[in-house]
């Protein structure tokens, strides 16, 4: 009997050593998250070009939580709302095989058991759309063991995916972006043109200047969401097309961004 008790007390004991050196190990690792947390926080608010601004990143305890301040000529938020599943989706994926050091701030949230968060605010409404991983589907998420190659393919599939939820968009007066297709060996823009306004021989006549303009227009979005968007279509091994086609004579006329172009508008981290 004393020896039951004795033996009962010290499996207490170590049951009771395990839990609190878990409680401390989590507490360790969430004094570590909210830390690494708090240090990114302070690089907002992160520029993401004409499409918005990341304003805080944050911990609340369950989540880490991503807001971004969203240019609605650009996104609208309404849409992102009508299509959760297709944000998560597109999340999941753009966090598969993710670089070391991603990969290892996705782990430590992983292991506080918490999720991430992305809240996109429009700037002009206020109106939110909310989208986010658990625990759970974080840990799924980095369990994935993909080909690199087709990780990448994924991940501009996701992008494209994401983006024509913001399409049909007027470019400008004469010219309407239908939306995006992965065709061939080019991830191709499908603009229709009202010829009324110009005609898609006037494009034509004057290519190498309309090549220009679109050069420099992605020569000068440096912004994390571009800059990843091309680096992931040179990683697909894609051009990027500009296809123009007349709407009442049908005419089509291709403007092309080549592989090297391409790679020459990647900004090189110091």
């Amino acid at each position: 009997m004393e020896r039951n008790l004795v033996k009962k007390s010290y499996e207490l004991a170590l049951l009771c050593s395990l839990s609190l050196l878990m409680v401390l190990v989590s507490s360790c690792q969430q004094s570590k998250l909210k830390a690494v947390i708090a240090v990114a926080n302070k690089q907002c608010p992160m520029d993401m070009g004409e499409v918005g601004t990341v304003t805080s990143i944050t911990y609340d305890g369950d989540n880490v939580v991503y807001t971004l301040n969203m240019n609605e000529n650009f996104t609208d938020i309404s849409v992102l709302k009508d299509n959760p599943e297709s944000m998560k989706e597109s999340i999941k994926i753009m966090f598969g095989n993710p670089s070391k050091e991603v990969k290892q701030l996705l782990e430590l949230v992983a292991e506080c058991n918490a999720g991430l968060e992305m809240r996109f605010v429009g700037k002009d409404s206020g109106e939110q759309a909310v989208c986010g991983l658990t625990t759970e589907e974080l840990k799924e998420t980095l369990k994935s063991d993909a080909d690199p190659s087709q990780s990448e393919s994924a991940k501009l599939e996701a992008q494209v995916k994401m983006a024509n939820l913001q399409f049909p968009m007027q470019a400008s007066d004469e010219i309407v972006v239908e939306k995006i297709e992965i065709i061939d060996d080019a991830v191709t823009y499908l603009c229709v043109v009202d010829e009324d306004l110009c005609p898609v021989n006037q494009i034509e006549a004057n290519a190498v200047e309309v090549k220009k303009g679109i050069v420099a227009t992605l020569a000068g979005q440096t912004d994390a969401a571009t800059q990843l968007f091309l680096q992931t279509c040179i990683n697909c091994d894609k051009n990027v097309t500009y296809r123009y086609t007349g709407k009442q004579s049908g005419a089509q006329y291709d403007v092309v961004i080549t592989l090297p172009e391409l790679k020459k508008m990647i900004v090189k981290k110091k």
